[in-house]
């Protein structure tokens, strides 16, 4: 029977985003925490430790002292952060960005959304690497976007499977969408991998959406290469943030980045529809934007190479002590990112059926909070964070 103090009201809640959210890793976390004894819960970091080098932090106390980031920024991004990320991205292209190709956004995470947003349309699929981030999955389904999972192969350090690719694209597919360094799995893609796949994403007339927000975080033998090094090939969105270089998550600024081929983004209207989707929806701080031009130039190697150091002997730490754990395995020694990806040999439990249900009773009896890999599309593969 319908609740009497519903039923006289004009409104109810959409529930538009109920399974997008169930999609995100929120969901998951919230009900692995309910497990755990409040008082003794031993949490995992939820983002990037907060790490500022003094560089940031006193490009925004000029920032908020000048008042120069005090007014509303341009819906696209303030003029000089926008030409700070080109310049900065320039450093590793051959084909250079101008200003007016990067876009300001919230985070990366709205720069997914932006990616995802202005590209929706009917009967449209996209390739989402399996496993990969759980924000790209939740804004195509929020968007209704058909989602076709792109996978890897192990037994070659995790490069793209392209036969998977080819298998699942069509004519409706508009975009590939890639994590590089790749978030679980901790592995860096050489550049013939990449020209390959611009080369593939050419012959299907598709774009490469490039998630490139882990690129400081290498720590391994295999260097970062852009994406849009193949940019004359095939054209490319990249999509970064100061969150995980920097470690300044909560400061919530990123971009994305148009790398164009021969005027394509202009001629199907994605520059246009960029704008479009920026004007509605919010902002990065204009505090922190003015800020980047400062963060980015001057923030010494040496920053960045403590904290590789920090990240390699934390991974080779965690790696080690897995051999010492006959239900758990690790494949691959990751290379960069924050995360180990490991594997739970069920066989070896009881009443433990995946990897929630192991992270469920992990909190429930030591009060330890760990990841489940089904929020990335992977059952039996807990994360281990090695940013703690």
């Amino acid at each position: 029977m319908e609740n009497k103090c519903c039923g006289d009201w004009n409104f109810r809640g959409s529930h538009a985003a109920r399974e997008a959210s169930t999609a995100h890793l929120g969901f998951y976390s919230s009900k692995i925490l309910a497990q755990c004894d409040f008082e003794k819960t031993i949490y995992p970091p939820l983002g990037e430790p907060a790490l500022a080098h003094d560089v940031a932090e006193n490009a925004v106390v000029q920032a908020v002292q000048n008042g120069r980031g005090n007014a509303y920024a341009p819906s696209i991004g303030l003029p000089a952060a926008k030409k700070a990320v080109a310049e900065y991205l320039n450093r590793d292209l051959p084909k250079k960005l101008a200003p007016e190709d990067v876009f300001m956004t919230v985070g990366c995470k709205q720069a997914i959304e932006l990616a995802v947003d202005l590209l929706a349309k009917p009967k449209a699929n996209v390739l989402i690497p399996s496993p990969g981030w759980p924000w790209e999955v939740a804004r195509c389904i929020y968007q209704k976007l058909e989602i076709r999972n792109h996978t890897f192969l192990p037994e070659k350090n995790f490069e793209i499977d392209f036969e998977s690719v080819r298998k699942h694209a069509d004519k409706h597919t508009f975009a590939i969408f890639i994590i590089n360094p790749h978030n679980p799995h901790g592995n860096t893609y050489s550049r013939a991998h990449l020209n390959d796949l611009a080369n593939l994403a050419k012959e299907l007339g598709i774009m490469v959406v490039s998630d490139e927000v882990y690129r400081w975080t290498v720590f391994g033998n295999n260097p970062f290469v852009p994406m849009a090094t193949f940019s004359d090939i095939v054209p490319v969105m990249t999509l970064g943030s100061i969150s995980k270089g920097w470690c300044l998550p909560g400061w919530r600024t990123g971009w994305l980045a148009l790398h164009d081929l021969d005027g394509v983004f202009k001629c199907t209207e994605v520059v246009s529809a960029a704008k479009e989707f920026l004007g509605i929806t919010s902002k990065p701080p204009t505090v922190i934007q003015e800020a980047i031009p400062t963060i980015l130039n001057e923030t010494p190697k040496s920053f960045f190479d403590t904290r590789q150091s920090y990240l390699r002997d934390n991974a080779e730490l965690a790696y080690s002590r897995l051999d010492d754990i006959p239900s758990l395995k690790c494949d691959f020694k990751p290379e960069a990112c924050t995360f180990l990806w490991t594997k739970l040999i069920l066989e070896k439990f009881r009443d433990i059926n995946n990897d929630l249900d192991f992270c469920k009773m992990l909190a429930r009896e030591e009060n330890l909070v760990v990841l489940p890999g089904i929020n990335q599309q992977s059952h039996q593969l807990p994360t281990i964070n090695i940013n703690a």
